[in-house]
């Protein structure tokens, strides 16, 4: 009789607008897989019309996946974290729900990256191995996208002074016109330092995701101020501080690799 009375109360209130809703607090799962994370996209924003829109995992009151928007504003996407904090797994995470969404890649990957494992993959146009990115190379790759596409570079602090250099410049200042993006890994503190060059016009983008941030200073790559009892935890592999570029922080759980 419960279950009946559930079935009959939420097929009559179908209709009601989120808005009007009780308010509810999931719990932050532990643990998800990439599939069930996709299913919780948010209603009524399918994959198809927002091409440049990247999963980073799940998280809100509501439960649900949450990413940025590489179409809003500048596209760029930061992912910060120590080494083998799980910063490569949201990379990856990024890059599968873009091809799901049928956006073309181009993959770079200066040192050992799961990344990798998607070289070949429908969709992903060019993957750069080792340490030297030629500026010729890069701006043949982007130049093949058909399409809405996005550069992915993983360890980016490898490439701070890298040949490609103005390519990426161009790419941050003018790829929202050709509906191109571009997401990067890498360590927090590298990624912090200088005062020139392509990655430090990428913070101006003011979005992107923590994880285990050990200073106040590394709110600033992605646009946010850490408080104090933010810092300093050891690094949880699945757990990441997002911001999506509203300013505000959340508490996402990244699907686990596959």
């Amino acid at each position: 009789a419960i279950a009946a009375a559930a079935t009959a109360a939420k097929r009559r209130d179908e209709g009601v607008p989120p808005a009007a809703r009780p308010f509810r607090v999931d719990v932050l799962p532990a643990r998800i897989g990439f599939d069930e994370a996709w299913r919780l996209r948010p209603a009524g924003r399918p994959a198809v019309a927002r091409p440049l829109w990247a999963m980073v995992g799940v998280g809100g009151d509501e439960l649900a996946a949450a990413g940025p928007d590489l179409a809003d504003g500048m596209p760029v996407f930061i992912a910060a974290g120590p080494a083998r904090s799980g910063r490569s797994t949201i990379l990856v995470t990024m890059a599968r729900s873009l091809l799901a969404a049928g956006t073309q890649l181009v993959l770079v990957t200066p040192r050992p990256s799961p990344l990798r494992a998607l070289a070949g993959r429908p969709g992903v146009v060019r993957s750069f191995e080792g340490t030297e990115l030629g500026a010729a190379d890069l701006a043949a790759a982007v130049g093949s996208f058909t399409g809405p596409g996005v550069v992915i570079i993983d360890d980016a602090e490898q490439h701070r002074d890298c040949e490609a250099g103005d390519e990426l410049s161009k790419l941050i200042s003018f790829g929202s016109d050709q509906g191109h993006g571009l997401i990067i890994g890498g360590d927090a503190e590298a990624l912090s330092m200088g005062f020139g060059g392509w990655h430090v016009e990428a913070r101006r983008a003011r979005r992107g995701c923590l994880i285990a941030p050990q200073t106040l200073p590394e709110g600033d790559l992605i646009g946010v101020r850490l408080s104090r009892g933010m810092t300093g935890e050891a690094p949880r592999p699945g757990r990441a501080l997002l911001n999506v570029g509203d300013g505000s922080l959340v508490t996402v759980t990244v699907p686990a690799s596959e």
